[in-house]
């Protein structure tokens, strides 16, 4: 169920393309023009994924994904008519935006389905996947009063989806419910419904055994991955640090003109297997921001300059850890890096914490991607969940959606 909007949006882009080309053939643009053209496509494909607007969770088409896709497809296309002075390109933008309205609605309307659920449990389990449920549009809901009764209620409400928030079945409760299986109702265990519906895994309520036999983890033992990640890593810190030399130019006669202090600002963080290294950033706080000792950073932290808020929503004070890219203390995509001031406390009171250490810190992560900006020790819990996701689920196609996700947030300056 969790990879049906992201194998959605890869027949919306491959239908879409289709058209495109055909639209292309109708419109008879000049042939030295499939650059353009196969530009405005591109940007027009990220333009709608930055903007959430090719997603296909929702029941209806909203007027806001329509005035969105308007916008982004008058701006690049305008572009290209500014660049070629070509006439051709009015109908097509026409056309290609009706299509993009209709195309829409159709995968809107054929693959949305309210899967009836129910879980089979109580207690905290069972509140954390009703909190989680009731954000997704795609599940209807209905509660099961009497657990005994489960086999009769899963038929009378035609229930075709049931998750188990319950940690040890009993032999009945197990035969009860592979019955159930059986007869082709899908049943998921608590850990995996978290893993697949939220990205996240519980920290309160895995322990040793669950870590034993867990499937995943290949980011700890698969030399040959570890080395297309490296690969991954330094490719995309080259590409990146060219691509924003300008801007760290700009960043850095800022940051000095702007208050007393150093342009770069090093500090000793905890890096894999808890070796530590200095991470180095652009300096986005006073230079007297700890003259009474470490502090958590916070919301609206009275130590940051006002261009070092700016750079902290856009990332743009973190770019300076390229460099701690190139030289193999980070990697591109990994758990952001903790002081060891702030690890220790932390390891007394959440469980596991020591496991975001078991791989490279990256420069960005699951976790900054998907948990809003926080300061606190339960938001350092929140994270985790999410930094032992990626732990876990590690692959490269992960890694470049991590990439994507950045981007979205960098665009929209929503950064800490």
């Amino acid at each position: 169920m969790n990879n049906k909007n992201s194998n959605l949006k890869i027949v919306y882009i491959f239908l879409l393309g289709i058209f495109y080309l055909l639209y292309n053939y109708i419109a008879p643009t000049s042939s030295d023009m499939i650059i353009y053209s196969a530009g405005t496509f591109s940007f027009i494909c990220l333009g709608l994924y930055l903007s959430d607007n090719m997603k296909f969770d929702i029941p209806h088409y909203k007027m806001n994904k329509f005035f969105a896709t308007v916008f982004i497809n008058l701006f690049f296309f305008t572009v290209w008519f500014i660049l070629t002075w070509d006439f051709w390109i009015i109908p097509l933008f026409l056309m290609f935006t009706s299509t993009q309205m209709i195309l829409t609605i159709y995968l809107i309307s054929v693959t949305f389905k309210r899967i009836k659920t129910t879980v089979y449990g109580s207690g905290e389990m069972k509140r954390r996947v009703l909190s989680s449920l009731i954000r997704k549009k795609e599940y209807e809901f209905i509660n099961i009063d009497d657990l005994e009764k489960i086999e009769t209620f899963v038929k009378e409400n035609r229930i075709s989806y049931v998750i188990l928030a319950k940690l040890h079945l009993s032999e009945e409760e197990i035969n009860t419910i592979l019955k159930i299986r059986m007869n082709g109702v899908e049943v998921k265990s608590y850990f995996d419904y978290m893993q697949e519906e939220t990205y996240k895994i519980d920290v309160e309520l895995i322990n040793n055994e669950w870590l034993l036999y867990g499937y995943g983890f290949r980011i700890l033992h698969s030399p040959i991955n570890n080395r297309i990640k490296r690969i991954f890593d330094i490719s995309m810190a080259v590409f990146i640090g060219i691509l924003t030399l300008p801007i760290m130019i700009i960043s850095a006669i800022i940051v000095r003109l702007e208050s007393p202090g150093p342009i770069i600002y090093s500090q000793a963080r905890v890096g894999e297997h808890n070796v530590e290294f200095n991470v180095h950033k652009f300096r986005s706080m006073r230079n007297d921001a700890e003259k009474d000792g470490a502090k958590w950073a916070m919301k609206n932290d009275p130590r940051v300059t006002k261009f070092g808020n700016f750079m902290r929503k856009t990332r743009i004070d973190e770019l300076p850890q390229l460099l701690n890219v190139l030289k193999g203390e980070m990697s591109f995509i990994g758990p952001r890096p903790e002081r060891m001031v702030f690890i220790k406390d932390l390891e007394k009171v959440i469980p596991y914490y020591n496991l975001r250490h078991l791989v490279k810190p990256g420069l960005t992560g699951w976790a900054q991607v998907m948990y809003p900006y926080g300061a606190s020790v339960e938001d350092a819990k929140r994270k985790l969940e999410y930094d032992l996701y990626y732990i876990k689920h590690h692959s490269i196609s992960l890694d470049i959606a991590i990439m994507f996700m950045t981007l979205k947030t960098v665009v929209f300056g929503k950064g800490r």
